[in-house]
């Protein structure tokens, strides 16, 4: 899993900010959302629920469907949209 969170932060991330590809850099924080929170390490869900927020904040921009996906899941960790 600590792997998979480096390729996408350090490799995966930083291309779709160079491109300004919201919607692929929404994807890719949605996944680093899952490997963090089956991880579980400390700090872990504060870092899952902010990027979440940041996908959200990008689906809702875009206005597609997954941003109904993200508020529902964000609300399902008591955090709210």
């Amino acid at each position: 899993m600590d792997e998979a969170l480096r390729i996408r932060r350090e490799d995966v991330l930083p291309v779709l900010e160079r491109l300004g590809d919201m919607r692929e850099r929404a994807v890719c924080r949605w996944w680093i959302v899952h490997i963090l929170l089956k991880r579980g390490k400390q700090g872990d869900r504060e870092e899952a629920v902010g990027l979440l927020r940041m996908a959200l904040e990008d689906a809702r921009k875009m206005g597609i469907p997954e941003a109904k996906e993200l508020a529902e899941y964000l609300a399902g960790l008591g955090e709210g949209s």
